[in-house]
């Protein structure tokens, strides 16, 4: 069974994004309205709901123990309050999450607040694929999202001003893409 892996998404991206999938000016769940325009099948899963899914994957035949405990961790963390984001006054809200036949992907808005400075926003993508065919077909959807939208997800520099969340999730979240930038290597 393939791992679960996240990666993060600028505020920059997300609003190119936007424009070229023709979003709108304020869209509350921009992962799951550009898999509607690519008329991408999935159900749309609310937090209860990605959840309980999560939940019913990590009990699944075929999923070893490892990945099973990982994915717990990631129902753990993304969806209970817990110090991790509380005490830090960085936050992260779940926005939306499609389940299609083969993963789930999750979308979560992290907010690192600065003194005298703006907000940054960051969606985290949080990929869940139920078998290896699924990792490939998310990967090559989140490619082909990429490569209409026309600009990189991340630069250098935005990787930099995420540090905040990272060094949060580093050893509390063990999942491939927490600590990394993932979009060299997808």
């Amino acid at each position: 069974m393939p791992e679960p892996f996240a990666l993060y998404v600028s505020k920059r991206f997300l609003d190119k994004a936007s424009k070229t999938f023709g979003l709108g000016f304020i869209v509350r769940k921009p992962l799951t309205e550009m898999l509607r325009k690519m008329d991408v099948p999935f159900k749309e899963l609310g937090r209860d709901e990605a959840k309980t899914a999560l939940d019913r994957l990590a009990e699944s035949k075929g999923v070893t123990i490892s990945v099973s405990q990982l994915i717990k961790g990631l129902a753990l963390a993304f969806f209970l309050p817990t110090s991790i984001f509380i005490a830090t006054l960085k936050k992260v809200f779940y926005r939306s999450g499609a389940e299609t036949e083969d993963s789930m992907i999750l979308e979560f808005l992290a907010e690192i607040p600065r003194m005298f400075r703006p907000t940054l926003f960051y969606d985290i993508w949080l990929i869940v694929p139920k078998t290896e065919a699924g990792e490939t077909n998310a990967k090559q959807l989140i490619k082909t999202i990429v490569e209409k939208t026309g600009v990189p997800p991340l630069t250098g520099e935005e990787w930099e001003d995420l540090q905040p969340i990272v060094e949060k999730l580093r050893g509390k979240l063990e999942i491939k893409g927490i600590t990394e930038n993932l979009w060299k290597s997808i």
